[in-house]
């Protein structure tokens, strides 16, 4: 192969430097993050029961084993042909939403409206700036709500969506 190395020629190879120690540090950190991420997905995948309906539907079961070579054949009958033979095996009617009237949020600061919305059950869009230049709102209680869509008063299911128009206190 070669003869060996001296002292000197050990040493004259490259040597890691600090920023590289931790570069290779955090880069090893961050692939035993995502493989340990990963394989908690693809376990909880495999171990999810929805998945499998052969495994839990004894109607779709044809054949079991009973013995060390016998075999006892069982009919197969869907389920979804059977009709339900008392009120309680009826599947459940859909629940109805849960309606709520909107609160007024027009003429308070943006952030007490947006509180007051999401407190009623409702999600908050992002505001429309009521003079058209498209700002952002960043600091919410400087900024006054000038209308709502939809407006106070109104029945909705709870979850349903609301945007307010407003303008910063120090515009004109």
């Amino acid at each position: 192969m070669g003869q060996p190395m001296t002292p000197a020629e050990r040493q004259s190879g490259r040597k890691l430097t600090t920023p590289a120690i931790v570069a290779i540090a955090v880069a090893g950190a961050f692939v035993l993050v995502c493989g340990g991420c990963l394989a908690g997905v693809v376990l909880s995948t495999i171990g999810d029961r929805t998945t499998s309906t052969a495994a839990n539907d004894p109607a779709s079961v044809s054949a079991s084993v009973v013995g060390p070579t016998q075999v006892a054949t069982v009919p197969v009958v869907s389920s979804a042909s059977q009709e339900p033979s008392s009120p309680a095996d009826a599947p459940a009617p859909a629940p109805t939403p849960e309606l709520i009237v909107v609160p007024d949020g027009v003429g308070l600061d943006y952030q007490s409206a947006q509180d007051l919305w999401r407190g009623a059950g409702l999600h908050v869009l992002p505001a429309i700036d009521a003079l058209g230049e498209n700002r952002l709102p960043i600091i919410d209680s400087n900024w006054v709500v000038l209308s709502q869509d939809p407006e106070a008063g109104a029945v909705v299911p709870r979850g349903s969506f609301i945007r307010a128009t407003v303008k910063k206190y120090t515009d004109g």
